[in-house]
C-alpha cells in the first residue's frame, strides 16, 4: 500500500506525516517548539503517535457534533449536513481529523488537520479558548500540515509531483502501473518477459512513495508507470548481463513529467540495495531541471549554462521545477504565419524574428468558433509560448491564451489541490458548471468551474441534481487546468471523506460478513456488505444460483485494495473467489471523547 492512501475517517493522511512516523520522527517531543507555533495555546496537548491513535481520537468529532449544545459551545458543524459552507471559526467535522489532544484531564484543547483546504496537504487549525471565554474557536496553525511539520523543526523526502502535459496524465490508469523489483529474481523474471531486442535498452523507472522500484517497458510514460502518484525519483535505466543475472549499466533522472533533481539519486541508491542489484553509484547521466522565474519556461541545463532558452534570462541555481509554470513577469508572446498542415502535428507556424528557424505548433486552440478559421494556410497569428521542446526543436503555442489573456491567466495560476469556492450555475448530463468567486467569468460556459459526474461524489447516485442543484455553494479542489476548454477540473468528492476508506479503516483479511442482493445487472447482480456500501457479484459465480432483490449471500474478505476501491471476498457456501467493484455511502463513526468536553 502506498503511504498516500492511509486513511482516517475516510481521508487520506499526509504522505509526510505517514513518512515521518514510519521514520520514527513523529511526534516531535519539544514543547517548545509547539509552544512557539501556538503561543495562545497554554493547556499542553500530545501529539498523537500513530494512526490507531489518530483514528480513535478523531472518532470524538462525530459525537461531539451530533449533540447541540456540545457543538456550538465547540464550535463544530458537519458540513455534510449544512446547506452552506462551513467556515473557520467553526471547524467541520467531515472534513477534520485529530493528530493531537489535551495531556491533562479536563483539558479542552486539540489539533486538527483541516482538510476545507485541500486533501494532499491539509491546514492545521487549534481550538481558541482565549479569544473567546465563553465558546471555543477553531483558527489556523499553518496553511499545510507540510509547514507546520516544518515550523516544528522535521522534514521529510522530497516528492516530486508531475508537472508534465494533461494529455499525458489522461493515460493514467490503474492497472498500468509499473512492475514492483523487490529482488534479483523479480528483475529476471520480468526482463525474460520483454522483447529480445529490449532487454539491454533503456527502460522506464519510479521510485515510488514506498521508496520501490518500479519499471515499465521502453518508452513507457512515468506518470503512468508511477500510477499518477508522486514520487521519489524517475528516470531511464539500462540493465546489463552479469554472471548470475543483471546488473545496473546506465542510469539518467530524465523525466520530463516528474523533473526529479539529482539529488533524488538517494531516493535510487536505497531501491536498488534493498533490491540487491549491483549499480554505478551515480546518476551515469545526470539531468539539471531548472524552471526559468521570467517567463515559466521548463529547461534541462547543459553545460552548466544556466540561462533559459526561451527568454535568455538566468536560471535559478536551486531545483525549483515544481514551480507553477506561471511566469513572474507577462508570458513571451509570439507572432506568425501559418505556412502549412504538416502531419501528424497540425498547422506549422513560422514565427516572426530570431525562432523563424525552429517550427512551431498549436497545442490549444481558441475556446470558441472553428478551428479552420482561425489556422487557415497564410493567416497570421499571435500566440503564447506554452513549452518548447528542445530535444525534438519544437515550439509549442496557444491560441486561447491571447484570446483570453486574463482567464489563461488565472488558470495558470492554479495547482492541483487548490480549493475554490463558487456557486452551481448549470447542470448538465455530462457534468455541472460552477461559477467561481475567484477569477474572470468563461467567455462560452456557464461557468470556469467543470465538476465530471464522477466527481460530485462518492455516494452512488442516478442523477447529478442529487446531489446538487442550480445556486448551491460549493468547494471543490483543482484536479487540472483543462487548456482544450479553459475550465478548472474540480472534485467536490476529493473535499469529503471516502466512506471506503472508512470501511476499510475497520475491515480486515477474513472477516465474514452477511451481503443483500440490491441491483441485478447484465454482467451481475450488486451486494450490499456492509453498512451502504456494495460490492459486485460477477456472472459467472451466479451460474448455478439464481438471485432475487432483497436475498441475502454471505461472504468473506480475502483481500483489500484501498487504491482501488475493491475487495475481493470469498462465498462461505462454494469457496469461490467473487471479484468486487465497490460503490459507498457516508457512514457515521460514533465514539465518545477520553475526557468530557474535550473537542
Amino acid at each position: 500500500m502506498r503511504p498516500s492512501r492511509v486513511h482516517a475517517r475516510g481521508l487520506p493522511l499526509p504522505v509526510l506525516l505517514l513518512e515521518l512516523l514510519a521514520a520514527r520522527d513523529w511526534p516531535p517531543s519539544d514543547d517548545a517548539a509547539l509552544s512557539g507555533v501556538m503561543p495562545w495555546l497554554e493547556d499542553p496537548v500530545d501529539l498523537l503517535a500513530n494512526i490507531d491513535q489518530i483514528r480513535r481520537e478523531s472518532r470524538a468529532l462525530d459525537s461531539l457534533s451530533e449533540d447541540p449544545a456540545t457543538a456550538d459551545l465547540f464550535r463544530l458543524a458537519s458540513g455534510g449536513r449544512s446547506t452552506e459552507l462551513v467556515e473557520l471559526p467553526w471547524l467541520d467535522t467531515d472534513l477534520a481529523v485529530l493528530i493531537a489532544v489535551n495531556r491533562n484531564l479536563g483539558d479542552d484543547v486539540a489539533i486538527a488537520l483541516d482538510y476545507r483546504s485541500g486533501s494532499d496537504d491539509p491546514a492545521v487549525v487549534a481550538s481558541d479558548w482565549w479569544t473567546d471565554a465563553q465558546r471555543c474557536a477553531w483558527r489556523v496553525v499553518a496553511p499545510t500540515f507540510s509547514a507546520f511539520a516544518a515550523a516544528l523543526g522535521v522534514h521529510g523526502q522530497r516528492r516530486y509531483r508531475y508537472v508534465g502535459p494533461d494529455e499525458i496524465r489522461a493515460q493514467v490508469r490503474s492497472e498500468g502501473m509499473g512492475h514492483p523489483i523487490t529482488s534479483r529474481d523479480d528483475l529476471a523474471t520480468w526482463i525474460a518477459r520483454q522483447d529480445g531486442q529490449e532487454q539491454e535498452e533503456p527502460f522506464t523507472f519510479v521510485i515510488d512513495e514506498t521508496a520501490a522500484l518500479r519499471l515499465a517497458a521502453q518508452r513507457s510514460e512515468h506518470v503512468v508507470c508511477a500510477g499518477g502518484e508522486p514520487v521519489l525519483s524517475a528516470g531511464e535505466i539500462t540493465f546489463a548481463r552479469t554472471g548470475d543475472g543483471w546488473r545496473v549499466s546506465e542510469i539518467s533522472n530524465q523525466s520530463t513529467g516528474y523533473c526529479p533533481d539529482v539529488s533524488s539519486w538517494n531516493a535510487v541508491q536505497a531501491a536498488l540495495d534493498n533490491a540487491g542489484l549491483d549499480h554505478p553509484g551515480a546518476f551515469t547521466v545526470p539531468i539539471v531541471f531548472r524552471r526559468c522565474l521570467h517567463c515559466g519556461q521548463l529547461n534541462i541545463v547543459k553545460d552548466d549554462h544556466f540561462y533559459c532558452a526561451v527568454c535568455d534570462e538566468p536560471l535559478p541555481a536551486a531545483w525549483n521545477a515544481d514551480l507553477p509554470g506561471e511566469p513572474e513577469s507577462p508570458s513571451v508572446v509570439v507572432s506568425g504565419t501559418v505556412v502549412e498542415h504538416e502531419r501528424p502535428f497540425g498547422p506549422r507556424i513560422r514565427l516572426d524574428g530570431d525562432l523563424s528557424a525552429t517550427p512551431a505548433y498549436i497545442r490549444d486552440y481558441p475556446w470558441r468558433g472553428r478551428r479552420a478559421d482561425t489556422v487557415a494556410v497564410g493567416q497570421r497569428v499571435r500566440a503564447e509560448v506554452v513549452s518548447v521542446d528542445t530535444a525534438a526543436g519544437r515550439i509549442w503555442l496557444s491560441l486561447a491564451a491571447t484570446e483570453h489573456p486574463e482567464l489563461w491567466t488565472f488558470l495558470k495560476g492554479l495547482s492541483a489541490g487548490d480549493v475554490l469556492t463558487g456557486r452551481v450555475a448549470d447542470i448538465q448530463n455530462f457534468g455541472v458548471f460552477v461559477a467561481l468567486d475567484e477569477g474572470p467569468p468563461h467567455p462560452t460556459y456557464a461557468g470556469v468551474g467543470f465538476v465530471t459526474i464522477p466527481e460530485l461524489s462518492w455516494t452512488h447516485f442516478e442523477r447529478a441534481t442529487d446531489i446538487v442543484r442550480i445556486g448551491q455553494r460549493v468547494r471543490g479542489e483543482v484536479l487540472t487546468f483543462d487548456t482544450t476548454n479553459g475550465e478548472a477540473r474540480l472534485s467536490l468528492r476529493a473535499l469529503r471523506p471516502d466512506p471506503f476508506q472508512s470501511f476499510a479503516d475497520n475491515a480486515a483479511v477474513g472477516q465474514r460478513l452477511s451481503g443483500t442482493v440490491t441491483k441485478i445487472i447484465p454482467f451481475g447482480v450488486f451486494v450490499e456488505v456492509a453498512d451502504s456500501v456494495e460490492g459486485l457479484i460477477h456472472k459467472d459465480e451466479l451460474a448455478e444460483q439464481i438471485v432475487q432483490p432483497g436475498e441475502s449471500v454471505q461472504v468473506s474478505i480475502i483481500d483489500l485494495d484501498r487504491d482501488r476501491r475493491r475487495l475481493l471476498l470469498s462465498h462461505d457456501t462454494s469457496g469461490s473467489a467473487l471479484s468486487t467493484c465497490i460503490r459507498a455511502r457516508p457512514q457515521v463513526w460514533l465514539d465518545f471523547p477520553k475526557s468530557p468536553g474535550r473537542p
